[in-house]
């Protein structure tokens, strides 16, 4: 007879008021990725033991005590703490299955602070069941360590108490980009790169900056180079950035109007450099339009390229990429010839939400990953451009798609139609930004004519995820509709 696994999926500890106020009074295991609750990706994935039993509350724990009590040694226990989030569920069912034949305590992964998923003897079990989160579990959890075996294939998991793991989890993410590699350190954060010049000019950026918009921006120091990677050091702040706020819907009024009122007075401290309305419209063709046509043309003469146009052509989206591409640079074009600004600014480059850390109780905001810039000229951008960035997370719903928090439906007219994760960002919201950028003395037609261009540009980049080039297309459409009707439908 095989022996007996129970899973326990322990659903008991609550968010930290850090989270609390982001997500709200949740278990972890309410948590939801791609509309799915994690307490139920978690569960199926378990499938494979003999039952699966999820606790969440003191009488729930007690009656798993009796059950364990009563078993008298007889079989494991697989305890999974939704504290610890599981980024490879598929991995978790084979591991499952390989576990009812463990010899005995079998740590599944390093322990993260004060917990970890592990295979139990009853007592074990017992034992770890009556700890008390923090000081005490820790101190178990430590001494089991030290006394269990390691899964030689360690499960890739994740702190979801930590903001950064937490949006790395909920954007169904797996593992961290190639192109850079993160760390911390003693209240010091490290980022480095093979990608020397990008790293160059994300370092200088901070210096170039004229004083009235370092408040705006996190000082870069330590600049080094080694064995072919260059790396930079910033202040560790403990700020989670606006994307995850925004994405999990936590912004109250006020606080949004907060949000918006730090980032015009960005916008507003930009240097200005004068270059006459003739020479500012070149820049911004050859910054907006011919970056989008140059990364478009090679797009669309890729393997992806054809099969996303192939999509969008059957999905009746008339003149597939290049009908897109056209009607994008017809608006952006008309946008320059109307927008008549006599100046270039000193840019950031890309303040999509996702580079801002925000934090509403102390009125704190900075930007980071800036576009960067070895000299002041490559700062210089035309002056739509970082609203129109801006924009394109309020407006375009970026940090949605950007972090898998969406799907594509088909609608009752047989076309494709973009569904955000709790339908995206409210209209209050929207209206909100909109009125603000109007207040401004901004024009929202000329920022979403370049905000659609933004998001046809950025296609390339995203070449690993086809399912977001599809939404990225979606988006510039019903952007492009909103502002010339349809093009010639």
């Amino acid at each position: 007879m095989k022996p007996r696994l129970c899973a326990i999926i322990d659903d008991r500890e609550p968010l930290p008021t850090e989270l609390q106020r982001l997500i709200g009074d949740i278990h972890f295991g309410d948590l939801l990725r791609r509309r799915r609750r994690y307490l139920d990706e978690l569960a199926a994935a378990c499938a494979g033991a003999d039952d699966v039993i999820v606790i969440r509350t003191a009488e729930e724990e007690e009656q798993l005590q009796r059950r364990i009590e009563g078993a008298r040694g007889d079989g494991l226990w697989l305890r999974l703490p939704t504290v610890i989030g599981q980024f490879d569920l598929e991995r978790v069912d084979f591991v499952i299955r390989k576990m009812r034949f463990a010899l005995g305590t079998m740590l599944l992964s390093p322990v993260m602070e004060d917990d970890a998923p592990m295979v139990l003897t009853g007592p074990s079990a017992l034992t770890l069941l009556s700890a008390s989160a923090g000081r005490e579990r820790r101190s178990i959890v430590l001494q089991l360590e030290a006394e269990a075996e390691m899964l030689a294939d360690p499960l890739p998991c994740a702190d979801l108490r930590q903001p950064d793991a937490l949006r790395a989890f909920l954007s169904g993410a797996t593992e961290p980009r190639a192109f850079n590699h993160l760390a911390v350190k003693e209240g010091v954060f490290v980022k480095s790169s093979s990608d020397i010049a990008k790293m160059q000019a994300e370092h200088g950026f901070f210096e170039l900056a004229p004083p009235e918009m370092k408040r705006f921006l996190l000082p870069t120091f330590g600049y080094s180079e080694d064995r072919g990677r260059a790396s930079y050091k910033m202040e560790h702040l403990r700020v989670p950035d606006a994307a995850l706020q925004f994405v999990l819907g936590s912004f109250s009024e006020p606080q949004f109007e907060q949000l918006l009122d730090h980032f015009f007075a960005f916008l507003n401290a930009r240097a200005r450099e004068a270059r006459g309305r003739a020479r500012v419209r070149a820049v911004g063709q050859d910054q907006i339009v011919g970056k989008m046509h140059t990364r478009l043309e090679a797009f669309r003469a890729s393997a992806a390229g054809a099969r996303v146009d192939a999509f969008l052509e059957a999905a009746s989206i008339s003149g597939g990429l290049s009908g897109l591409q056209a009607r994008a640079a017809s608006l952006v074009e008309a946008a320059l010839d109307a927008n008549g600004a006599t100046y270039l600014a000193f840019s950031h480059g890309d303040p999509c939400l996702s580079n801002v850390l925000f934090d509403s109780r102390i009125s704190l905001f900075r930007l980071i990953d800036p576009r960067g810039a070895v000299t002041r000229e490559d700062a210089l951008l035309h002056p739509l451009y970082d609203l129109a960035k801006f924009s394109h997370s309020i407006c375009g719903g970026y940090d949605f798609v950007n972090n898998g928090l969406f799907s594509i439906e088909v609608n009752d007219a047989l076309g494709l139609a973009l569904q955000p994760h709790q339908g995206g960002a409210p209209d209050w919201m929207q209206a909100a930004f909109r009125e603000r950028v109007v207040d401004e003395g901004w024009d929202v037609a000329q920022m979403r004519a370049v905000e659609a261009s933004l998001f046809l540009s950025m296609l390339p980049l995203h070449v690993d995820h086809e399912r977001k080039l599809i939404a990225f297309c979606l988006i510039a459409a019903e952007i492009l509709t909103e502002l010339d009707g349809g093009g010639n439908d």
